[in-house]
């Protein structure tokens, strides 16, 4: 039951609906949405999702608080939690293995921090609920209230999980302390970059952060994962987004989203998702929804081998190659005028060969990394600079380049002049915007950092696809919209909650 029960907290992760509600609301599809459009990573070729009028406000900034995937992604989350807290409450009781069943409970403890974090990066503070007979009346706690909670509970985890989780792909002592830093790290810069200080709203208010002492806690848990966890950044970059790699990428993924076949098809949807566009029946190609920027392209030198995580259309049935028994389809070459360009890291086999394995056409079966080494390795050198340290950090930067150089020391150095900053955050931030593409990252850094408008402001506003409207993203981003509006169905039925401010 204990084992069942976790198990069920994962399943929220991808799940194709919860309770009937949702459809692949978390990392399955929808809350790449939430973490993706809007700022400088990836945006919409919207000739081909005028008919989603659900998805395209994310893109320009229109969205309200009757956005369903606003609120499916709410929904889900604190079913996470909800279950959660079943297992936190409930486990301590059964009687079995003493060691596991601490681990069961550390494991729902991370996922609940988790789960808080998401719900503090994307609304600020929310209702806190940490029983199994939730006050469905309780109003929004402070965005301090959750973040103390989430850190609570990955410390918990930290402290009881071991090196590795006995079940592969699940969570374990580093996955607590990189999200950790990342907590520490989000809570330090938005207090130093005064983040929501003009909107006068105390409940996201970071004003009771020590800064320094923040720093110093990143710092701390990022070099114990640098030095004590046994990840590592495999080679070549690319083996992280595929399901025929899957093996080599957990020695760097330590934070996943396992997606294959056979029980409810927890999968991803990856036709709706940021990959090459193309047939998915015959070159398992996506619709062509998320694209890059002309910016993000803009930002790789040619030397640097993760300019290929972009590419051309999947046009051909008759160019693949084999990996691991495997058949992926190449992609065209990017145009010129960049208006093919498309994100190439998750990729899926052939169609027919996933459909004998057990999943749907449409779907795919290739692993999310939520939090992987790479990132980590970031995090660290952030954490580094940030404590006086800028040499140390600019080291650590020299690894990520190194990998995505094949470690060709000439073409690292190339780039390494390259991208050079004065101001070692904007260099951090290009970089995190080089090596995590897509991944879930860039609003949330842009926001933390206080960049979001400028960013934004400095796109070109030349269109990059037919529709696509630099213009009217920046006209309609606002400040408070580094907040998404609590959804209207949840302030229908509990008169406590307050929206967030100047939504209507």
């Amino acid at each position: 039951d204990a084992e069942l029960a976790i198990t069920g907290v994962y399943d929220v992760l991808n799940a194709p609906s919860i309770q009937g509600y949702g459809n692949q609301a978390l990392w399955g599809r929808g809350i790449h949405y939430l973490l993706n459009l809007g700022v400088d990573d990836v945006t919409q070729d919207v000739r081909f999702t005028t008919g989603i009028p659900d998805l395209m406000p994310f893109y320009n900034h229109t969205y309200t608080a009757d956005n369903p995937n606003l609120w499916y992604a709410y929904f889900s989350l604190y079913a996470g939690i909800n279950r959660a807290n079943f297992v936190i409450e409930k486990v301590p009781s059964i009687n079995m293995n003493a060691t596991r069943r601490a681990q069961i409970v550390g494991e729902a403890q991370y996922m609940r921090g988790m789960f808080y974090c998401y719900l503090a990066w994307m609304w600020g503070g929310v209702p806190l609920i940490t029983g199994t007979e939730p006050d469905l009346t309780s109003p929004r706690a402070s965005i301090q209230e959750i973040l103390k909670q989430a850190e609570a509970d990955f410390v918990a985890a930290y402290n009881v999980l071991p090196v590795r989780n006995p079940n592969v792909g699940r969570v374990n002592k580093y996955t607590a302390a990189g999200f950790l830093a990342k907590l520490y790290l989000y809570e330090a810069s938005c207090k130093q970059n005064n983040v929501g200080q003009s909107l006068a709203f105390p409940l996201n208010s970071f004003d009771w952060v020590n800064t320094q002492e923040a720093y110093q806690n990143a710092l701390k848990y990022t070099k114990d994962v640098y030095d004590n966890s046994g990840y590592k950044l495999i080679r070549p970059f690319r083996n992280l987004f595929l399901a025929a790699t899957e093996a080599a990428g957990r020695e760097e993924n330590m934070m996943l989203v396992q997606c294959g076949p056979g029980g409810t098809q927890e999968v991803n949807v990856f036709t709706y998702l940021a990959g090459p566009r193309g047939d998915y029946r015959l070159t398992a190609g996506t619709y062509g929804w998320l694209r890059p920027h002309r910016e993000t392209y803009q930002r790789y030198n040619a030397n640097d081998g993760r300019i290929s995580t972009m590419s051309g259309y999947l046009s051909s049935t008759t160019n693949f190659t084999i990996i691991n028994n495997y058949k992926y389809y190449n992609p065209d070459p990017i145009l010129a005028n960049l208006s093919n360009l498309c994100v190439n890291k998750w990729r899926e086999d052939d169609a027919n060969a996933r459909v004998a394995r057990g999943v749907n056409i449409y779907s795919g079966e290739t692993d999310f990394a939520i939090l992987r080494f790479g990132d980590i390795l970031l995090m660290y050198a952030e954490a580094r600079f940030q404590t006086g340290d800028e040499a140390g950090a600019r080291s650590l930067l020299r690894e990520v380049r190194l990998r995505a150089c094949a470690d060709d020391e000439t073409k690292t150095n190339t780039i390494t002049t390259a991208y050079y900053k004065a101001d070692f955050m904007t260099e951090l931030l290009d970089e995190r915007g080089r090596e995590l593409l897509a991944e879930g990252w860039r609003r949330i850094d842009l926001i933390r950092t206080g960049r979001i408008k400028t960013v934004l402001n400095a796109l070109s506003n030349g269109n990059m696809f037919p529709g696509h409207d630099i213009a009217q993203i920046k006209a309609n981003f606002q400040d408070y919209k580094i907040w998404y509006p609590i959804p209207s169905r949840d302030i229908a039925t509990n008169k406590k909650l307050i929206q967030n401010p100047d939504y209507k």
